[in-house]
């Protein structure tokens, strides 16, 4: 029996009788070990990773034991290892009617399956392992969740492990992948409280922190998210996951210098990593640093002479100081590398504009909104150089198109507000600004910085009143 092996086993003694073993086949000598033994070689091998010799002894064993059931089940382990799942259940719908109580018959059986597709029968022997003998229930639910985990069936992992989780509440594995289950499902409030729950019996635990960082990143809740980076980093200092989600959430709420710095400390474990060189880059030039921004963007060009997004940023750079030419370069060696980018077709887009390039810019503008339809910015920059045109009819159109995907968009209802204006429908003006207003409560501020109002105080008093 399964439990008998389990009972008898030890690791020392194990590995006294694989030596044993191992040297009886160099010498050639004939041997006899008893089914126990056996299954102590076979499962050290197995734990080994070593799956030719796990083979090569279950097929001694089988030769020297051929009605032992233990070897036969150990045949059906290696099977499903090997993924061999037809030839392992051959033999599982043998033993399981020898020993119709074995949980892990019934578990390789559900396993194997599962592998094959037949969810059906899977959690048919999932149920009779359950509901079988089991030294430890609660390792036999785990495992079978993990299985459904593997093939994302995270619905069907977590009926097991909150029934785990009802037979040992300090069972850490099952309360790690309980935090897990819930925020892949997307129940983030869930997810973080197994989450510190594991917490509460065992707070050094990095991996925990870095999973609760992310669900608090993923809640908007970025200081919190920031404190459970830092205490994963003081479990585990070199833990370079969680370096570089703190310094992508520091980006994320415009906290650059702190991002740079995170950075940085990310380089001492991936020195030679081009993507952190640029990250750097960016937060220089969103403090406005751009001679350490070029240095870092240079920087990652000598790993990857190809990196797109260091060419960006230097566009955006030179944008930013008003090198327009500089830009234009840079944008085009972006385009160059990765021509379906939507967001280098928009700085493009926006570079050509401020040359003067109009008919470039909305040929930009317009291949940026054909890459991604469902992004509002290119629609936003077609409206700004169509209103500069004073194309307000064309404007007024493009607005209708879109308005339904952008219903919340206040940039595209200041810019039809202005070409309503502009068009003296000053009443459908206030009344898109009005709902301008509630979207953005700066609306009426943006709305002036595209119109200029002259000698016109009844829109004015009206203004104040939305």
């Amino acid at each position: 029996m399964k439990e008998d092996s389990e009972f008898y086993y030890n690791p020392e003694e194990a590995m006294e009788i694989v030596q044993k073993y191992e040297d009886m086949l160099r010498h050639n000598r004939s041997f006899f070990f008893d089914v126990v033994d056996f299954e102590n070689i076979i499962d050290y091998y197995i734990s080994s990773d070593d799956s030719q010799r796990a083979s090569e002894a279950v097929d001694i064993a089988y030769n020297m034991h051929p009605y032992s059931s233990e070897i036969q089940m150990k045949k059906a382990e290696l099977l499903v290892l090997d993924k061999k799942y037809a030839e392992a259940l051959d033999i599982l719908k043998v033993l399981v009617k020898i020993e119709p109580e074995n949980s892990e018959i019934h578990y390789l059986k559900g396993q194997s399956h599962l592998a094959l597709g037949d969810q059906k029968s899977a959690h048919e022997s999932f149920w009779y392992a359950t509901n079988s003998y089991s030294e430890d229930k609660v390792d036999l639910l785990y495992r079978i969740a993990s299985l459904y985990q593997d093939i994302d069936e995270d619905n069907y992992a977590l009926r097991y492990l909150l029934y785990a989780h009802s037979l040992n509440r300090r069972a850490l594995g099952v309360l790690f992948e309980l935090g897990f289950c819930y925020e892949r499902l997307g129940d983030l409030q869930k997810s973080e409280e197994y989450y510190n729950l594991y917490l509460d019996i065992n707070p050094f635990s990095t991996s925990v922190w870095y999973n609760l960082g992310i669900v608090h990143t993923r809640k908007g809740e970025f200081a919190k998210a920031l404190e459970a980076y830092d205490f994963a980093l003081a479990v585990d200092p070199v833990n370079a996951s969680a370096l570089h989600n703190q310094a992508n959430t520091y980006a994320t709420i415009e906290k650059y210098a702190e991002a740079a710095e995170s950075f940085v400390e990310l380089l001492k474990y991936e020195p030679e990593n081009p993507r952190i060189f640029a990250s750097i880059g960016e937060c220089f030039e969103k403090l406005g640093q751009f001679d350490k921004a070029f240095e870092m963007y240079h920087k990652c060009l000598e790993f990857d002479a190809d990196y797109a997004d260091a060419y960006f940023g230097m566009g955006v750079a030179h944008l930013k100081q008003e090198q327009l030419t500089q830009a234009l370069d840079s944008m085009k060696k972006t385009i160059s590398i990765e021509p379906d980018n939507y967001d280098y077709w928009l700085g493009l887009a926006k570079v050509l504009f401020e040359m003067g390039s109009d008919k470039e810019a909305m040929e930009a503008y317009r291949e940026a909104s054909s890459l991604n339809p469902d992004e509002p910015d290119a629609y936003i920059g077609i409206a700004e150089l169509l209103l500069f045109e004073e194309k307000f009819v064309s404007v007024e159109e493009l607005y209708h198109e879109v308005n339904e995907k952008f219903s919340d968009n206040s940039a595209l209802k200041v810019l039809y507000a202005a070409a309503l204006y502009l068009q003296r429908k000053s009443k459908l003006a206030l009344t898109v600004l009005k709902q301008a207003k509630k979207l953005n409560v700066f609306a009426v501020d943006e709305f002036f910085a595209v119109v200029s109002i002259i000698d016109d105080p009844k829109f004015l008093q009206q203004l104040k009143s939305i």
